[in-house]
């Protein structure tokens, strides 16, 4: 058994003989769930500890869980303990997807409550890998089900990856070599595991976001920066019903975007959007997720017809491994017929597989207007740059 089970497992017997002792001076019921993480379709299991003066266990438990989205589940126990045993195993499976943070306790029974994290609290959803159990002696050798690798409620940072951050290098020939960087995250301000998210759990899929993008003339005299894009943002998330047609995660914020200039060469606008997206797993790890942005102008002043440059939806798409390829694109219809695409190529060169921070190869091509917000309205030729991102 790995160094971490040992203690996780040493951790949660301590937990546990804390919880026996407390129940002794305490007539409610005591819940201690076995892993820190869950989801839709997802096994809940959970440690329960009767009052004293309960002389029998009931078959089922029925569990609230509250979050962005409140569902009820149905927990069985599959022991055969005796009667008078103070403590059972009660297992479940929760119907409905959640997003953050999770507060579990009982129904229609005094018990404590405790915080769980959603297992897909990220942009790419759960990850699957597929790992080999050791054989048996004398067994055959078997692949063992995909598993969600899942980070505790305390190892899922504050600060993540929001849109990818890179540094690219290319060359054009209006403006010779020239390169293009971005740096983007998301702030989430509520601790699952503090006290503002234990009274109101659905807070902690409340996020604020930075992007800022700018092209540099490298090789222009003085190499200038052309124009930078500053995009603060503030959205919700939460869990789709994954049924069917219906998205597996949503997505709802106002943004703010400009290139912080002034005179004739200033430009903002600020749009509400929604984005929902769907997850499609496939074979080998990979998984193909659609996510178009939807978004309104609340404020254009300054570029009164960029809607006819770039339309009302960005539609993305993102396909392959997180420990491997992966390619994103970008498509903009905009209403007056003019169009915008981009394709960024990407693949890991660092040994951190299975995260969304690490160093990648990172190819870029964009075709067609509004590189930058300046240049809203102006077509540029093909720009084919390379270079390195750090998230993805």
């Amino acid at each position: 058994m790995r160094l971490a089970q040992c203690i996780s497992h040493g951790l949660l017997g301590l937990l546990g003989l804390a919880v026996s002792l407390s129940a002794m001076a305490d007539e409610s019921w005591l819940i201690v769930p076995q892993r820190e993480s869950v989801n839709v379709g997802q096994t809940l299991s959970l440690q329960v500890i009767k009052p004293q003066d309960m002389a029998s266990w009931p078959s089922t438990l029925q569990l609230k869980l509250s979050g962005a989205a409140t569902s009820e589940v149905i927990a069985v126990t599959l022991e055969d303990a005796a009667e008078n045993s103070q403590r059972r195993i009660y297992s479940g499976v929760p119907q409905q997807d959640f997003i953050g943070v999770i507060r579990a306790e009982l129904v229609g029974q005094a018990s404590n409550r405790v915080l769980l994290l959603s297992s897909n609290d990220d942009d790419t959803g759960p990850i699957a890998a597929v790992t080999q159990e050791p054989a048996e002696a004398g067994a055959s050798t078997n692949v063992a089900a995909p598993q969600v690798l899942i980070a505790k409620p305390e190892d899922e940072p504050a600060v993540s990856p929001n849109e990818p951050t890179y540094f690219l290098v290319g060359s054009s020939d209006e403006h010779g070599a020239d390169a293009r960087f971005q740096i983007s995250f998301k702030y989430r301000p509520f601790e699952p595991q503090g006290s503002v998210a234990q009274f109101a759990p659905f807070l902690s899929n409340l996020y604020f976001a930075y992007t800022q993008t700018t092209l540099w003339d490298i090789g222009g005299d003085s190499s200038p920066f052309r124009d930078t894009s500053y995009r603060p943002s503030v959205f919700y998330r939460w869990a789709g019903s994954a049924r069917g047609v219906f998205p597996d995660e949503w997505r709802v914020g106002l943004e703010h975007e400009s290139n912080g200039q002034g005179g004739l060469d200033s430009r903002s606008m600020n749009v509400a959007y929604i984005r929902p997206s769907w997850y499609l797993d496939l074979a080998n790890g990979k998984r193909l997720t659609l996510f178009p942005k939807i978004y309104g102008y609340l404020d254009k002043e300054d570029n009164r017809d960029i809607q006819r440059y770039r339309g009302y939806v960005d539609w993305q798409v993102r396909y392959g491994r997180e420990d491997g390829l992966m390619v994103n694109g970008l498509y903009r219809q905009g209403t007056g017929g003019y169009a915008t695409g981009q394709l960024d190529i990407s693949y890991p060169l660092s040994d951190r597989i299975l995260s969304r921070m690490g160093t990648f190869a990172h190819l870029q091509i964009f075709s067609g207007y509004g590189e930058t917000l300046l240049d809203y309205n102006r077509e540029r030729d093909m720009q084919i740059r390379l270079g390195i991102s750090v998230s993805r």
